[in-house]
């Protein structure tokens, strides 16, 4: 690195220090917006000091190249991040509709209501279940964001259970990214990081395991602890910080629909976006996806007409459902409970619009996270990142891989664009360190998740219940600090034992 390259750092990170240190005295208002502000002026600011780089193999070549990122290429990374993350906002679009119908629906309120009551006094059984379901989710779908189709509900519960927010935002968000801490079979960024390096599921399976376990228990246990704090502080009740909270509850109203119908979509989630197939060697399910598309009358092919040729030829069969798959589910399962509670249809759109505007600031501040990426990713910043500090040792050491993993996660909340950038470099050039390897990057993936305003799942969460990005750091940060130290253990009995 050149002097001229290490002034130009030391003088970002400064005001990058100053700036943080400035949100972090300032007011709440618009909180979560500065801070990724903030690491967005980080990001581009690296396109200044950096010049582009790329790994072919094991080698790495310097394109003698500088793109820095400036005023009018602005516009150009909200494009960038809208192409990256479109998915996962029409997604966000389509669930914030369809609890927004739920929520004007007798049978839904009836619902909510009668498992909240029913759960007084059982709040640490019904927090540790509903954060086990949640990090089994996470751990095992191909889709990460698949995970908050129940989150609304849920926290519509916990609320109603005069818990406060940050528990119900520890128990659903929070238990998503304990499950990408720990992602043994799920999430797509495990899968494009592993396609992209030609490394196996199978790969550090055990540690992977081990780490969710360890993180699922110690987490769960100071969000029990704070729960209890709140209970007998009788005064909490934080059900406003609902964006689909429930009104009055028409007493005659049956539940049971809602059920039969959360229980489809849930057996279907699960059928849907587990890899079967590639994770399991389970094949049942391509061979009913042939079958089925297959079904003819005349040469009239129905459910390859009707469900959607592309869509389903492609990614129809359970195991290798997409993003649109559940959006599709979700605005089908709206119409029907509207349809069962007799809402009207004016009031169904009315309730759409209301919901797709309560996802905005989740929807912006995600886009925002998706900037930061690619400021980064088109001045070709990271892989001279990552080379210069893989280049601190001869070989292999597992903790400066660790400081790589940790820096490189931060600018890329999509693992799959890490795998695709560097990882075919670490592989290549690491060959016989790949389990230790792999199980750094992903782990440190998910602990980044869990404290980084770059993190897309916690952004959205903290925006949806209006949590302070500093009073999350307030609460998570001994959690954060165990478990990194849990990992920094792992790393050293892995690579020396």
């Amino acid at each position: 690195m050149s002097i001229i390259q290490i002034v130009g750092l030391i003088v970002v990170l400064i005001l990058t220090i100053l700036g943080g240190i400035f949100i972090a005295l300032e007011s709440k208002k618009h909180n979560l917006i500065k801070w990724i502000g903030l690491f967005l002026f980080l990001s581009i600011g690296l396109t200044w000091v950096f010049g582009y780089g790329y790994f072919s193999g094991a080698e790495f070549s310097d394109g003698g190249m500088m793109y820095r990122q400036g005023l009018t290429d602005i516009p150009y990374l909200i494009y960038q991040a809208l192409n990256f993350a479109l998915d996962k906002i029409v997604f966000l679009l389509v669930l914030g509709g369809f609890y927004a119908v739920l929520s004007i629906s007798n049978g839904y309120k009836k619902l909510v209501s009668t498992i909240a009551e029913k759960l007084k006094g059982k709040e640490t059984i019904a927090i540790i279940l509903v954060s086990l379901i949640f990090t089994a989710m996470a751990s095992l779908f191909s889709q990460s964001f698949v995970a908050l189709v129940f989150v609304p509900f849920i926290i519509s519960v916990l609320l109603e259970m005069k818990l406060d927010k940050i528990t119900a935002f520890s128990a659903t968000f929070g238990a998503v990214l304990i499950g990408l801490l720990g992602a043994t079979y799920g999430s797509e960024g495990l899968y494009y990081f592993n396609y992209y390096t030609n490394i196996s599921v199978s790969t550090g399976l055990l540690y992977r395991l081990i780490v969710l376990v360890v993180a699922f228990v110690l987490f769960n246990f100071f969000t029990v602890l704070h729960a209890r704090k709140v209970l007998k502080d009788k005064k909490v009740n934080e059900i406003e910080a609902d964006p689909f909270k429930v009104s009055k509850v028409d007493k005659k109203a049956k539940a049971w629909p809602v059920v039969v119908l959360f229980s489809i979509l849930f057996v279907l989630i699960i059928l849907g976006y587990i890899r079967w197939e590639e994770n399991f060697g389970i094949t049942i399910f391509n061979e009913f996806h042939k079958w089925l598309l297959n079904i003819k009358i005349g040469n009239f092919e129905i459910f390859r007409a009707f469900l959607g040729t592309f869509s389903m030829e492609t990614y129809g069969e359970f195991g290798n459902w997409n993003l649109f798959h559940i959006s599709t589910l979700l605005m089908v399962s709206g119409s029907i409970i509207a349809l069962i509670n007799g809402v009207k249809f004016s009031d169904f759109i009315s309730a759409i619009g209301d919901g797709i505007k309560k996802m905005r600031l989740p929807i912006g501040v995600f886009v925002g996270s998706y900037m930061v990426m690619a400021a980064v990713y088109m001045a070709g910043t990271m892989p001279t990142v990552t080379n210069l500090i893989m280049k601190l040792t001869s070989s292999f050491n597992p903790f400066v891989t660790a400081l790589d993993a940790l820096v490189v996660n931060i600018f890329h909340p999509d693992l799959g664009l890490t795998g695709y950038i560097v990882g075919t470099y670490l592989v290549s050039a690491y060959a016989s360190n790949i389990e230790i390897l792999h199980t750094i990057f992903i782990t440190l993936y998910g602990f980044v998740g869990l404290i980084a305003p770059t993190s897309g799942i916690l952004i959205i969460g903290l925006s949806y219940l209006d949590i302070d990005y500093k009073t999350w750091l307030k609460y998570i940060w001994m959690f954060a600090l165990g478990i990194l130290v849990i990992l920094l253990v792992l790393f050293t009995v892995m690579f020396y034992i």
